[in-house]
């Protein structure tokens, strides 16, 4: 069995018929990651944080722009374009690789502030578990499009550090 006969493999594993009311379940949770981009902003802004407020900023912006220039780059087709016995649960316009909500929650994973251990547990079940399932169960990406997500999101904030942000303040905003 080659990776591409594996990459199927799963995804048609995900991608069951379990429950009708999960379809919309993992659609919110699909697309809720903006929301939590959105409250985690929230909170590094109330707590005054600015260094990490920035960097989410910047990793963020970077990122989704390496996610589309691959995106458009590969043009993958979507699973269920490609394999008419892939459940279609939700439908995207753009291309499959890498996957852009997955990137978003592993950014934001690299940034759970720690002082919220109950909060961070929570995070860590919907970000690096329920998000790359919904993906798949919704048919929209195969797991070569998560873990391609995944390495950026968890990447780009390691290349983005305190220093550069530092560095690009003083140059821009003197």
């Amino acid at each position: 069995m080659n990776l591409f006969d594996l990459d199927i493999v799963i995804l048609k594993f995900f991608n069951q018929p379990f429950l009708f009311y999960l379809n919309f379940l993992f659609i919110f949770i699909i697309y809720s990651v903006y929301g939590y981009l959105i409250l985690l902003l929230y909170i590094y802004f109330k707590g005054n944080d600015k260094k990490i407020l920035r960097r989410i900023i910047l990793s963020a912006l970077i990122g989704i722009i390496l996610v589309n220039v691959l995106k458009y780059s590969i043009d993958r087709p979507r699973p269920y374009e490609t394999y008419p016995e892939i459940n279609k649960i939700l439908t995207r316009a753009d291309a499959s690789f890498p996957s852009s909500h997955v990137f978003i929650s592993f950014l934001c994973f690299s940034f759970l502030p720690s002082k919220f251990k109950l909060f961070k547990k929570l995070s860590m079940i919907y970000l690096l578990l329920l998000i790359p399932i919904g993906c798949m169960y919704t048919g929209v990406h195969y797991p070569s499009d998560i873990l391609v997500g995944a390495i950026i999101g968890l990447a780009i904030p390691k290349i983005i550090s305190e220093e550069i942000i530092t560095k690009l303040t003083k140059k821009f905003f003197k």
